[in-house]
């Protein structure tokens, strides 16, 4: 019974990993369509005052000053409707494969804890560690597939064959 409980918990373990990790790609890939975008952002985000991380002391002052600031910025951006059409989609898709991306991290961080408890460990360090681990695998893995480099590396192979 123990191993058929540790499988079904590995399974789910690695699904809710899943969860997390091709949501994050799948918006990276979305998101790279607006490359253009960002660097007129990254640009104009230059001239404005950046907001001192003090601010995280009143989490709500913050976030407002940064609302109000990007606000600023895509003020300087944007040109005509279709521009606002644009960054409006981009920052619908950015919210909400943020969001589904973060449901698939929390329910991953749950099913390791399930995991390592069904191993009888009740290590809060392991979870830090483990969950650090599998955070960085998950964005390293999108990262890495959308790298130019290895785009051009499966180019070449598949022209060859």
């Amino acid at each position: 019974m123990f191993i058929i409980s540790l499988f079904i918990n590995c399974i789910s373990f690695l699904g809710d990993w899943l969860l997390f990790a091709f949501p994050l790609y799948q918006g990276l890939m979305e998101l790279y369509d607006y490359e253009w975008f960002l660097k007129e952002f990254n640009q104009s985000s230059k001239a404005q005052p950046k907001i001192s991380p003090l601010y995280w002391i009143i989490p709500i002052v913050k976030i407002y000053l940064e609302k109000r600031r990007a606000v600023k910025i895509l003020g300087s951006i944007i040109k005509n409707e279709s521009d606002l059409r644009t960054a409006m989609s981009f920052i619908d898709k950015a919210t909400a494969w943020y969001f589904v991306s973060l449901g698939g991290w929390l329910k991953m961080v749950s099913s390791l804890y399930e995991f390592i408890g069904e191993l009888h460990e009740d290590s809060i360090l392991l979870l830090v560690i483990g969950t650090v681990v599998l955070t960085f695998l998950g964005i390293f893995s999108g990262y890495y597939r959308l790298n130019p480099k290895r785009q051009k590396v499966l180019i070449s192979k598949i022209k060859k064959n």
